[in-house]
């Protein structure tokens, strides 16, 4: 696979390093940046939006409602917004609101039907039933505040992986909340996803890592080995079935990257401060990524 050229202009809405397809992932943004929860089709066009302020976090249910993050009146150096998350149907009717105090900047519907919270201003994972009502408190390692906590998410045993940004630090809770496994890391992570072997993807400040099960680095890679994708931050992850990453760069210059495991862009959405807005958070819809050449 050819490495990425800066072509970035070379459609409308994408570039693409294999020169195959125009094609757009249909995704869910959340885009801070926009104040709103976006959602992008194949043709690169938005089909639809709800207002989000501040949100960094976003879901597709299986019933085709929408899950957010949101942080209302937002101030990073301050811990009395009104923070949470909401469900709202295709046609924007609200499914389910929950509100806390302070900035909150992750959420999952989990498998027993309740949500996850990820309280970062109260250093805290809160797990919220269908009334609202916090049936449970996981207190994280890592200190309260802006920088506590960034995705949290339920894993299939029911544990919880933590991406802890300002410890530099993924840690594994069990389900009453007992520290399992800590992965120090040196730079800041934002999102973390496990593998179905047990290996940890792990996305953050300018950096990709996968850490066995036994803890080891397995592979990594630095935004400058994507120099053309002007990398600030590998926010929103997704690990695609062909083994490429999903990446959201978060401030960056291409907003929407796919990375292969041998550091080349397979693809990337075209690139430039006004192509969209800044956000971190994305949910792949399906259908991606589209059938190529090899």
């Amino acid at each position: 696979m050819a490495a990425c050229a800066a072509a970035w202009g070379a459609c409308a809405f994408c570039a693409n390093a294999l020169g195959e397809t125009n094609a757009f992932p249909q995704l869910l943004y959340a885009a801070e940046g926009a104040g709103k929860i976006l959602r992008y089709a194949a043709d690169g066009s938005v089909d639809w939006e709800y207002p989000a302020e501040m949100s960094r976090d976003v879901w597709q249910l299986p019933n085709g409602n929408v899950l957010f993050s949101f942080n209302r009146n937002y101030d990073s150096k301050r811990h009395d917004n009104p923070g949470g998350v909401m469900e709202v149907t295709p046609d924007r009717r609200v499914a389910f609101s929950f509100v806390t105090t302070g900035q909150v900047w992750s959420c999952q519907r989990l498998l027993d039907g309740t949500t996850l919270v990820g309280a970062a201003s109260q250093g805290c994972l809160l797990i919220v039933g269908a009334k609202g009502d916090v049936v449970r408190k996981i207190r994280v390692k890592n200190a309260p505040g802006h920088s506590c906590m960034r995705h949290a998410r339920q894993l299939k045993d029911g544990h919880f992986l933590v991406a802890e940004e300002s410890a530099r630090a993924v840690r594994e809770y069990a389900a009453d909340g007992a520290l399992l496994r800590e992965m120090m890391l040196d730079f800041r992570p934002f999102s973390a996803v496990r593998l179905d072997g047990g290996g940890t993807v792990i996305g953050g400040q300018k950096r990709l890592v996968e850490i066995d099960a036994s803890g080891c680095v397995v592979w990594s890679m630095s935004g400058d080995d994507i120099p053309q994708a002007g990398v600030r931050w590998f926010a929103g992850l997704a690990v695609l079935p062909n083994g490429h990453l999903f990446v959201c760069n978060a401030g960056g210059r291409a907003t929407f990257l796919e990375i292969g495991r041998d550091k080349t862009v397979a693809w990337m959405s075209n690139s430039g401060p006004s192509s969209f807005p800044v956000g971190h958070g994305i949910a792949l819809l399906g259908g991606w990524p589209p059938a190529r050449e090899r």
